[in-house]
């Protein structure tokens, strides 16, 4: 069992951190049996990232085990975080567009809660940057009953002498649209899932992407010319 991230010291430990753990040469079938077990292990209210190193990507591996190293230099440390994280929503969106049939055929339920799923995933991978640029350059998270909308919030004000805003105000309203969406998908029952609603947030997932990654990587210019 190999520890990794921030746990370690690849980017900044927070409250709200996962601990990442990568294992190998477990079973398929008692996979899920190991991660259910871990819990007890550990202290409460730890969540945990369980990677099968045999099936992680090339790069992800690297970095576990060491073959690359992450910057000591926190800047330098996110904005390679960074940039990892946006690889990774980039074979989501691809994974979609290459799944996907006309925008125009109704798909099935089973279809339906599979684009779900990584509308799901397509959230989460956007906060977790988010995340990251709070706790290193903003000095930390918000809190409250309304964290995810108070981050997103956060990142679309600017802070004079920290950063600039980096989300313009249709990119800010259209993520509160992907968080309310995976606020409904983890409380919702399959049945209730609407080829009406999701269509908008899939067909607009490619130009969200471009659309962050345009703010992202003018963000990591000026960390550049900082470094």
């Amino acid at each position: 069992m190999i520890p990794f991230g921030s746990v370690v010291g690849h980017g900044t430990w927070h409250p709200g951190s996962d601990l990442d753990l990568a294992v190998e040469g477990i079973p398929p079938e008692q996979f899920f049996q190991a991660l259910t077990a871990l819990p007890e292990l550990l202290p409460p209210g730890l969540d945990i990232d369980l990677v099968d190193l045999e099936q992680a990507g090339e790069a992800l591996c690297a970095r576990i085990l060491g073959e690359k190293t992450m910057s000591e230099d926190p800047l330098r440390a996110l904005k390679e975080l960074v940039e990892n994280e946006l690889a990774a929503l980039g074979h989501i969106v691809q994974a979609v567009q290459e799944g996907l049939g006309p925008l125009e055929d109704t798909p099935s339920q089973f279809v339906l809660n599979a684009l779900a799923s990584y509308l799901h995933r397509f959230d989460t991978g956007c906060e977790r940057i988010l995340e990251r640029i709070a706790v290193t350059v903003d000095g930390g998270l918000p809190g409250g009953a309304f964290s995810h909308a108070n981050l997103l919030a956060q990142m679309a004000r600017e802070l004079p002498g920290i950063r600039p805003a980096l989300l313009h105000e249709t990119l800010w309203l259209r993520l509160q649209d992907y968080l309310a969406f995976r606020h409904f998908f983890r409380h919702a029952y399959s049945y209730t899932l609407e080829w009406a609603k999701l269509r908008p947030l899939v067909a607009g997932m490619s130009a969200t992407l471009t659309d962050i990654q345009g703010q992202l990587m003018a963000f990591l210019e000026t960390l550049n010319q900082a470094l």
